[in-house]
């Protein structure tokens, strides 16, 4: 069943038609924040001006004040209480306690069961922005369809991620209303949306001007042309809520038995598309992650490929620049008495030594080298490399760096580091090539989870933790398609 918390300043509804539970909220301490529906006023026989009078505990038969103070130190969730009443026996509260910047707030109401918080740790997760964009076009659809169906009404429907509003949607209301409510804290007291996903309960304003609730945004209320707002909160199938959703009327006034029902069934629709929506877009994101990691691996397949072959013909060609050098400066010492000679043979001793480092880079590259590891202070590595590499770089290319002032250190082959350095910003010069244009490198240290590691190599499993995120960026001219495959 639902539950609804109306302003005492409200209309009287029809009793015969609409029944509602008992229910309070009000603050801990006295002269505070006090909203009670004429049900629970009926059970206790006192006014809301007589209840806010005085501290809720003076409310409570002295027997249950131990398990209530538990509650207001966060002992325990929740607690069953009686509350005094002018004539009869006491009445049977569930008792929940939140804190707000002016104190603890309680709700209280005449139930046995207590459904779940939002913003307990049950709370729905947080709305990443492709999800809330997949989403978003299925809410403004229900908000026009729900207009349609309730004329002179308006809809709106908000998500809540992290304890804040999330805009779902609200066609026919203003933008200055919608961005507004955007982001706001939801709370125990906060407008009807905010308060109905706060305790997981229907709220009915009838007089937004005149009711507590509103205090926040009645100005913003009469700009937007709205008098009085039902909200009711919609959940996942677990429980947990998800967002609320609300008619608004132009006027002052009270939803009559047939509203309440469409209220109820919208809001229970939009949680049913909000959860599949969610879902859907989470299949397609495992999709489209899982189609990465194939391209990725047919990559580095096609890279293992190449290695093979490179080093294959590296240990081949190797063997043969041996062969060469041995016999090059075993002629070169014989040619003393021919100066020239000896200068020809001393050319193809030093060409084949310089093969022969070429071969040991491909014998590295395909995983049959051998790799010196050391501790390299990456900060001041980078500027040695620029300089073996301005000759490449056009005069009107500007060559900046972005590096932290905290030293940051790495293991590896120096070598094979200032190779890649090399490539990558002599590859960036030439796509700016004479146009003006800037290379900027930076580093910075990054934390990364398993799952992140495993998007970036999923071939070489690695320990999650700190890394070295190196970046090269230019405003060159881009790669096609075909030249990034």
């Amino acid at each position: 069943m639902g539950e609804h918390l109306e302003s005492r300043d409200s209309l009287p509804l029809n009793a015969k038609t609409i029944t509602h539970p008992p229910m309070i909220i009000r603050t801990v301490a006295a002269e505070g924040f006090c909203r009670a529906n004429d049900e629970f006023l009926s059970k206790v026989g006192f006014t809301a001006a007589d209840l806010g009078a005085k501290e809720f505990v003076e409310w409570i038969v002295p027997e249950d004040l131990a398990v209530f103070q538990d509650t207001l130190a966060g002992k325990i969730s929740e607690c069953q209480v009686r509350h005094k009443t002018r004539l009869a026996d006491p009445i049977s509260l569930h008792i929940r306690v939140t804190e707000q910047g002016d104190g603890p707030v309680v709700l209280g109401r005449f139930l046995e069961g207590c459904p779940t918080r939002a913003g307990s740790s049950s709370r729905s997760t947080p709305l990443d922005e492709e999800d809330e964009a997949t989403v978003s076009g299925t809410l403004h659809t229900i908000a026009r369809i729900v207009e349609e169906q309730n004329p002179g009404y308006k809809c709106s429907i908000l998500l809540v991620a992290d304890g804040r509003f999330v805009r779902g949607a609200g066609p026919s209301l203003p933008e200055e209303y919608n961005a507004a409510i955007d982001g706001f804290a939801v709370g125990p007291t906060v407008g009807s949306c905010g308060t109905a996903i706060f305790w997981n309960v229907p709220v009915i304003v009838e007089d937004i001007q005149a009711d507590p609730l509103w205090a926040p945004f009645a100005e913003l209320a009469k700009r937007a042309g709205v008098a009085s707002c039902w909200s009711h909160p919609f959940q996942s199938k677990t429980g947990n809520v998800l967002g609320a959703l609300a008619f608004y009327s132009p006027e002052p006034k009270a939803p009559t038995a047939e509203q309440l029902l469409r209220l109820r069934a919208a809001a229970k629709m939009t949680g049913l598309a909000v959860e599949r929506g969610r879902a859907e877009e989470a299949l397609r994101t495992k999709r489209q992650r899982e189609l990465e990691l194939e391209e990725q691996l047919r990559q580095s397949a096609k890279m293992e490929a190449l290695g093979v072959l490179a080093g294959g013909l590296a240990h081949d060609f190797n063997n043969i620049l041996a062969t060469i050098l041995s016999n090059a400066e075993l002629a070169r010492d014989l040619s003393q008495s021919n100066p020239d000679v000896k200068e020809m043979l001393s050319d193809i001793v030093d060409a084949s030594k310089r093969a022969g480092e070429f071969c040991l880079q491909l014998l590295s590259y395909a995983g049959r080298g051998s790799l010196t590891r050391t501790e390299i202070e990456i900060g001041a590595l980078i500027p040695e490399v620029s300089k073996l590499v301005q000759a490449a770089i056009s005069k009107k290319t500007v060559l900046k760096y972005s590096l932290p002032e905290r030293p940051i250190h790495i293991v590896g082959d120096e070598n094979q580091l200032v190779q890649v350095l090399m490539n990558v910003i002599t590859n960036a010069a030439h796509a700016i090539g004479e146009s003006e244009g800037e290379i900027v490198v930076s580093t910075e240290a990054a934390v990364y989870d398993e799952e992140a590691l495993e998007y970036l190599s999923p071939k070489v499993k690695l320990t999650p933790g700190e890394y070295v995120r190196l970046n090269i960026c230019d405003t060159g001219s881009g790669m096609d398609e075909a030249t990034v495959q």
